[in-house]
């Protein structure tokens, strides 16, 4: 389930065999997969670029386990991962609504061409229950 969420802490990954991801912690402490593209969109391409906090749409994603060859198995394990992320606390909460808020925007515009074509109120009301 999509939720938001404000990072406090964090790194990019580092390490012989380290794809330069991020690691972010929320303030319970728990640990969220950020992809490095996602973080370079935002201009962040080191730790010393990244200003916290920051805030993210966060969900479970099934990913594959590798083994110990590092070659990737079958098995499927939840990993919690950042969907996007946003510099300000107001741009992730608008992003979170944005689905939502475009369909009220087009309930009111269905309901404005239904009242000036001189439908009925019930029809209308028909119309926007299955819109």
């Amino acid at each position: 389930m999509k939720q938001m969420t404000e990072f406090q802490s964090g790194a990019f990954t580092k390490g012989e065999n380290a794809k330069g991801n991020f690691t972010a912690y929320d303030a319970n402490g728990e640990r969220f997969f950020i992809h490095k593209n996602t973080m370079n969109a935002l201009g962040w391409l080191t730790d010393a670029d990244v200003k916290f906090p920051f805030y993210s749409i966060v969900d479970e994603k099934d990913i594959q386990t590798r083994d110990a060859n590092g070659e990737l198995t079958d098995v499927l394990v939840k990993r919690a991962q950042a969907l996007s992320i946003f510099k300000t606390e107001d741009e992730m909460i608008n992003a979170f609504n944005s689905s939502a808020r475009l369909q009220i925007k087009a309930k009111q515009n269905l309901q404005a061409v239904a009242t000036a074509s001189g439908l009925s109120q019930s029809t209308i009301n028909s119309l926007l229950e299955i819109a």
